[in-house]
């Protein structure tokens, strides 16, 4: 695959959870010197340790049709497993610099950017799916390389993923049956462990579901295997047939940041990407230190049933003094309640 077709790629709906727009011209334009992203390079003492649950996370059945939920109730208030982070240890993958554009992050020269989904929590405390965007080597194949982040601990610590090293042994497309199937490494997986909620279920599966088609840019249903045959259940849950991508509005995160990553450092004029669905399409970005807000932007994204849509906005950090912030992206909240969908990210501004 060429760098076009790469940039092609991410800019496509491919995830189908983003309102498809074209801006591969957009992302050639805003590669330049400034402003500088790169990766933080001292330790981060602010980095939080995940709550751990005693249950293990897992996943839940949807049946097989597209953009919505089949006999499981997305909006289930069922109290809700913590779910512990992985285990696995492996530091995570570079995280891209960012871009002018949602879905495009630059990556240098020799890798791929490719998108991955952990599990988050909204305001009321329901599992729902945030986006990360790693990269990563370019001769591996992106299902390769977003089975072991699946299991990985992800950038973010807000985000956690309930997966473990060998419970998923790979990701394939089987254009012939016209699923993606997803083989699990261990047939452990199938009854689901005490302590863990139907509602942690959902999410779970739906992270595996959002990372396979994300992985093809396909938006099939995604088949559990073990051992070459469907598995009726998983962690207690029906999964004999194909698996559907269900509503990004019901189970994912309203608002989320694409670009930039946890823990980067930043200079000069930051652009934020990411996306959302919020009343009359409004969210707002700012960065916050010691309980004060600083450069608060606010973003166009938009709103309706079935959707995620794209935003960016432009901060000159250059402005404010160096230091390490919280940059938040958070929806208008037209109720006053004072607790909208957000999300968050920590930088060091340089």
């Amino acid at each position: 695959m060429t760098d076009d077709d790469q940039l092609r790629r991410l800019l496509s709906d491919a995830v189908s959870d983003i309102e498809p727009q074209e801006r591969l011209a957009q992302i050639r334009g805003s590669v330049r010197s400034d402003p500088k992203v790169v990766p933080m390079s001292r330790p981060r003492s602010w980095i939080a340790v995940v709550g751990v649950a005693a249950a293990v996370a897992v996943i839940g059945g949807v049946a097989f049709a597209a953009g919505a939920l089949s006999g499981n109730n997305a909006d289930d208030s069922t109290p809700i497993g913590t779910g512990p982070t992985s285990h696995h240890t492996t530091a995570p993958v570079t995280p891209p610099t960012s871009s002018a554009t949602d879905s495009g992050p630059t990556t240098p020269s020799g890798t791929k950017a490719y998108a991955v989904y952990y599990v988050g929590d909204n305001p009321a405390g329901k599992p729902v799916l945030f986006r990360e965007f790693h990269s990563g080597a370019g001769a591996s194949s992106n299902a390769d390389l977003a089975v072991a982040d699946l299991a990985s601990l992800p950038l973010d610590p807000d985000y956690r993923t309930p997966w473990h090293p060998g419970d998923l042994a790979g990701i394939s497309l089987d254009s012939a049956a016209g699923v993606i199937d997803v083989a699990l490494g261990t047939s452990s997986v199938h009854d689901r462990p005490a302590g863990m909620s139907a509602a942690y279920a959902r999410a779970a599966i739906q992270q595996v579901v959002y990372t396979a088609q994300a992985s093809f840019g396909k938006r099939l249903g995604v088949q559990f295997t073990w051992r070459g045959n469907p598995i009726d259940q998983v962690f207690g849950e029906p999964t004999s047939e194909p698996l559907a991508q269900a509503n990004p509005v019901k189970v994912c995160s309203l608002v989320n940041i694409s670009s930039p990553n946890e823990g980067q450092q930043v200079s000069g004029q930051l652009t934020v990407t990411g996306v959302n669905n919020a009343f009359e399409g409004t969210s707002v970005v700012y960065l916050v230190r010691d309980g004060k807000k600083y450069l608060v932007t606010p973003v166009i994204g938009g709103f309706g049933p079935d959707k995620l849509y794209p935003w960016s906005a432009s901060l000159a950090v250059s402005t404010i003094p160096p230091g390490e912030y919280t940059l938040v992206a958070e929806n208008d909240d037209p109720s006053g309640q004072g607790n909208p969908p957000r999300d968050t990210r920590t930088l060091e501004v340089k």
